[in-house]
C-alpha cells in the first residue's frame, strides 16, 4: 500500500505525539501493511492500544476490525479525530484505555 504525503504527515503527527507522551510505538513496515492490520501498536505502562489511521473521515462501511485483539483497545482515527486521539494518548497508563464493547 503506497501512502501519499497527507497520509505520511498524519501518521507522523500521531506517532510523534504518542512517543512524546511516553508510549512505545511499534509500527509495521509501510510496504507490507494491509488495510485490516493496525497502523501501529502502542504500549505505555499496563495499557496496550491498536490504532488504525485513515487520512479521511472513516465511513461506517470501511471501519477496520478494531475489536480484532481481545483485551486490547482498538481505535480508528482520521485527522478529524485528533481530539479523541489526544484524549486516549494522554489517559493514565494504568487505567483501562477505552476497551471497546465486546472486547474482553
Amino acid at each position: 500500500m503506497k501512502l501519499g504525503m497527507r497520509d505520511l504527515r498524519w501518521h507522523d503527527e500521531i506517532t510523534s505525539l504518542a512517543r512524546r507522551l511516553g508510549w512505545v510505538v511499534f509500527e509495521q513496515g509501510r510496504a507490507q501493511q494491509r488495510p485490516e492490520d493496525p497502523t501501529f501498536i502502542a504500549v505505555r505502562g499496563g495499557a496496550v492500544i491498536a490504532v488504525w489511521l485513515r487520512s479521511a473521515a472513516v465511513r461506517p462501511s470501511r471501519v477496520p476490525p478494531v475489536d480484532r485483539f481481545p483485551g486490547v483497545a482498538g481505535y480508528c482515527w482520521s485527522p478529524l479525530d485528533m481530539a479523541k486521539a489526544r484524549a486516549v494518548l494522554t489517559s493514565s497508563p494504568t487505567a483501562p484505555v477505552g476497551v471497546l464493547d465486546g472486547a474482553a
